[in-house]
């Protein structure tokens, strides 16, 4: 941490590399003035979290997403409100880890979320991991169950915002290919 303003001992600037590619997860809690962002280390393959204490939480929000739109970084954002619950976002590590029966059950929210019209980055490449990781299962093992969850898969990409959302997508990487 390095004392920018010699004046104010409370006041610091926090220098470390990471990009803005890397945060997996960013929360504000606007009451306590409090900052949580999760960065993910490929050459670690883990997670790290910094927490902060910043006096103008909204100037913070403000320039973060004003920078990483000049970027183009693409960014899901989420209002989390008392009478609806936010639903905890799977990592690669978990998905990794689970057994078939979690695959299903959490395929099958995915699925009920994505038709429900939840079609973000997140829902759609969870879906389909999960999906993949099923048809594999059940084609390793020899049952045809395997079928249920290609069948699945193409419900939900011949979806019109599912499309439209893959095709923004793939029309922001090449637009910028040091972005993916």
């Amino acid at each position: 941490m390095e004392k920018f303003d010699k004046s104010n001992p409370d006041n610091a600037r926090i220098s470390f590399w990471s990009t803005l590619f890397s945060i997996t997860d960013l929360q504000l809690n606007k009451r306590n003035k409090t900052v949580s962002i999760n960065f993910y280390d490929e050459e670690s393959n883990s997670e790290y979290q910094l927490k902060l204490e910043i006096d103008n939480i909204l100037l913070f929000r403000d320039s973060l997403v004003k920078k990483m739109k000049t970027l183009k970084v693409k960014v899901e954002s989420t209002k989390i409100t008392k009478d609806k619950p936010q639903q905890k976002r799977l990592t690669e590590k978990e998905i990794k880890a689970m057994k078939i029966n979690d695959i299903e059950k959490n395929a099958t929210e995915l699925q009920k979320r994505i038709d429900d019209g939840e079609i973000t980055d997140y829902t759609i490449n969870t879906f389909t991991t999960l999906c993949g990781k099923a048809i594999e299962y059940y084609s390793r093992i020899g049952d045809n169950k395997y079928e249920k969850y290609v069948k699945l898969m193409q419900d939900v990409l011949k979806k019109e915002q599912v499309n439209k959302l893959t095709l923004e997508s793939e029309s922001d990487s090449k637009k910028n290919p040091d972005n993916i």
